[in-house]
């Protein structure tokens, strides 16, 4: 049931997100458009990595892999949002 409610709470963001760059008037270009679905689905294999090991009983290895791999998504998603979805001027 979490693996339903991880998918589903990553695809409203991504809806969201593309309902603000309509509303903002944003040009993006194919290729921005394609690392931002690869940040999403980074996003979904961590979150579903962390899940997967707190089942296991492994909740070390949770904290380890979801801090380590959890700090490059968090990165990952700042350089977007700061080099991605800002409103250019000229």
């Amino acid at each position: 049931m979490i693996h339903i409610v991880i998918g589903a709470l990553m695809m409203l963001g991504f809806t969201l997100l593309v309902n603000w760059v309509r509303r903002r008037g944003l040009s993006i270009p194919w290729w921005q458009w394609t690392l931002t679905v690869l940040a999403f689905l980074y996003a979904i294999f961590v979150c579903e990595m962390v899940v997967s090991f707190l089942q296991e009983g492994a909740g070390r290895a949770a904290l380890v892999m979801g801090v380590t791999l959890g700090f490059v998504a968090v990165v990952w998603a700042v350089l977007l949002a700061r080099f991605v979805f800002t409103k250019r001027l000229g």
